[in-house]
């Protein structure tokens, strides 16, 4: 092997390695879960109309239906923020 084959071996490796330094396209796919826009809407409106009957409750002085509908507002709000 002259020295000038030799020296383009090394060029062509060092080029080799050169682009797998400089290869930024990710090995494996990843798959992103975007959460869906309109279920989250419709959880936030539902959660929003039973705090209203919690405060509609609260003003007709059941404390214990005030508070379940606020239990189930803040259930409302875990889900909401699960789709």
């Amino acid at each position: 092997m002259t020295d000038n084959e030799q020296n383009i071996e090394i060029m062509k490796d060092l080029r080799n390695r050169l682009d797998r330094v400089l290869d930024n396209t990710p090995t494996e796919t990843t798959t992103v879960k975007h959460p869906d826009a309109r279920k989250h809407f419709y959880v936030s409106v539902v959660k929003s109309a039973v705090r209203i009957g919690a405060a509609s409750a609260l003003i007709m002085g059941s404390f214990t239906l005030a508070g379940a509908l606020f239990i189930l507002a803040e259930i409302l709000g875990i889900v909401e923020e699960v789709v």
